[in-house]
């Protein structure tokens, strides 16, 4: 940002320090945003680990399941060993599910927020720099003007 001296005085001055302020204040609304996304996103990646490791107890569960049934085992042992298969699918289930309702929920909303908090500041960014801009545009206006009175008082001096 640059500084416009006292030119910056007066209204536009005021409008340049409350377009500032509202750039500062998009910007830390934005970092709020990016660290709840990223919280999100760490807690999406916990999930999906949780979801691989049930698949793979589910998975481990199967292939121990198809080694036993093939020996003489008491029915009640094949009967806890389906209730365990069917206690890991079901946790399995809920991890999956838990996962979706993130991505769908926190995730999704996080996400939301950053893309809102990013637009937020890029218009905070352009309402400060129409305001630079106008102050620019008024002090080159007055640097012409005051180039004109200059030139049109050595036009007004008498010449020897």
């Amino acid at each position: 940002m640059k500084s416009y001296g006292q030119a910056s005085g007066g209204v536009l001055g005021t409008l340049l320090d409350l377009r500032v302020e509202g750039e500062r204040q998009a910007e830390r609304a934005l970092a709020v945003a990016v660290a709840a996304r990223r919280t999100a996103e760490v807690e999406g990646e916990r999930l999906a680990t949780e979801v691989a490791a049930a698949q793979v107890a589910v998975a481990a569960a199967r292939r121990d399941d198809g080694d036993a049934a093939g020996g003489a085992e008491r029915a009640a042992d094949a009967q806890a060993r389906r209730r365990y298969l069917a206690r890991l699918e079901g946790q399995a289930a809920a991890a999956v599910e838990a996962h979706a309702r993130h991505r769908a929920g926190a995730l999704a909303r996080a996400i939301d927020a950053d893309a809102a908090a990013r637009a937020a500041h890029v218009r905070a960014r352009q309402r400060r720099e129409e305001v630079e801009k106008a102050i620019a545009w008024r002090q080159a206006a007055s640097r012409r003007d005051a180039e004109r009175r200059e030139e049109a008082a050595i036009d007004d001096r008498p010449r020897r």
